[in-house]
């Protein structure tokens, strides 16, 4: 064994299980939104539902977390820590957005699913986030309601 494997192998790393688990329970947030996405109906082709977008989110999420799980369970190790901290903000936005697009509308859903998906980035104060939440709740409503015609309210309850 050279001295260059000598050193790789002194490098302990934490076990790839972590990564699995990771990957465990962003299968478990894709089954929630698909159940949701169900729940509210999926539509047809031609014209899809309310629940057509976090449904098939949740089917690609899935798929994703099955690679994740696949992946990290093959190998020896993480090269660098899980961040649970924007794991937490990912799926705290995912909620957010479930629990306010039907009560508040698709406008103020987006714009707080922003703010609460960038909470941990400090690189972009406050401000810059609100703008952000700002212009792709503007993209959303033009994508989604405008050119797509899917059946969104902008806003709810005004």
């Amino acid at each position: 064994m050279s001295t260059e494997d000598a050193d790789r192998s002194d490098v302990r790393r934490p076990h790839a299980l972590w990564g699995a688990l990771g990957g465990v329970a962003l299968a478990g947030l894709s089954i929630y939104f698909m159940s949701g996405g169900l729940k509210l109906g999926l539509g047809t082709p031609f014209r899809p539902g309310t629940g057509a977008f976090p449904f098939f989110t949740g089917l690609i999420l899935i798929v994703l977390s099955a690679g994740i799980i696949v992946q990290d369970l093959g190998s020896d190790g993480l090269a660098e820590r899980p961040d649970w901290i924007s794991f937490l903000a990912i799926g705290a936005a995912l909620m957010v957005f479930a629990l306010t697009a039907e009560r508040f509308g698709l406008l103020p859903a987006v714009f707080l699913t922003t703010i609460i998906a960038s909470a941990p980035d400090r690189s972009l104060h406050l401000p810059g986030k609100a703008i952000l939440g700002v212009i792709l709740a503007a993209s959303s409503w033009v994508l989604f309601i405008e050119a797509l015609g899917l059946p969104f309210k902008a806003f709810r309850g005004f």
